[in-house]
């Protein structure tokens, strides 16, 4: 492991340990880990992860082509896109400043709001995220409304600020059933994320060139505006860590 939790400040030890949903494999694992096992950590999620902690990506004013702009990783089976994701969060926690203040504006968000109950990052599956949607179709009042706050917090449309997650991983997108629906809720919070300026970070064994045939051609489209595209490409990593 590249770095220690425990020498993280207590709120970002807690956003990456407590509220993030991100699998306990990666916790402690950083660009210098994928860098060793690979030779190196893509200059393109660098030069993104830069232009996020330099103000210019989430819910910044204006900034065409920066704004709500996240990461699309996509190669086929065993290339890294799960741990790449990931780690990507891990590493926006680290190098947010210890500086509340800096990193309000970064965040966009206001210090009464920046709390370790905060979500500046989160990992699901796209899967997960539909199982989470469909259950509040027969989910009772309380438990629907509980649903439909944190399902509200993914879009980044939440009243209470603090739960619009900053950085959204869909990981293993196209694994999903291929419905109607899946591709609606697909371009929804895609759509609603950008527009709010909340940049999502997605994996697929999709190629870009044909989300156009597999989801619809706005989306294919949208898709190009939406994302910096990191294609992972060379031998099967899995079994390397």
């Amino acid at each position: 492991m590249s770095y220690d939790l425990n020498l993280l400040t207590p709120e970002k030890r807690f956003w990456i340990t407590k509220t993030s949903n991100i699998p306990r494999r990666f916790w402690g694992v950083g660009a210098e880990d994928i860098a060793k096992d690979i030779g190196d950590f893509s200059p393109d999620i660098t030069d993104w992860l830069t232009d996020c902690l330099e103000g210019k990506v989430i819910k910044s004013i204006g900034g065409l082509g920066e704004t709500g702009v996240g990461l699309l990783f996509d190669g086929k089976p065993g290339m890294g896109k799960t741990t790449h994701a990931a780690v990507t969060l891990t590493e926006f926690i680290r190098r947010l400043p210890d500086s509340q203040e800096e990193a309000c504006k970064i965040l966009g968000v206001q210090s009464s709001d920046y709390t370790m109950r905060m979500r500046p990052v989160y990992y699901m599956t796209f899967v997960d995220f539909l199982s989470r949607r469909k259950a509040m179709f027969d989910a009772e009042p309380e438990e629907r409304r509980a649903l439909q706050r944190e399902m509200d917090g993914f879009l980044g449309k939440a009243k209470e600020d603090y739960l619009n997650v900053r950085l959204l991983v869909l990981d293993d997108l196209g694994k999903e059933y291929g419905s109607k629906y899946d591709d609606t809720s697909f371009d929804e919070v895609l759509r609603t994320r950008y527009d709010q300026g909340l940049p999502t970070i997605v994996t697929t064994n999709i190629p870009l060139k044909n989300w156009g045939t597999q989801y619809s051609e706005a989306m294919g489209s949208f898709a190009h505006e939406a994302f910096s595209q990191v294609r992972l490409e060379g031998d099967d990593l899995r079994g390397k860590r």
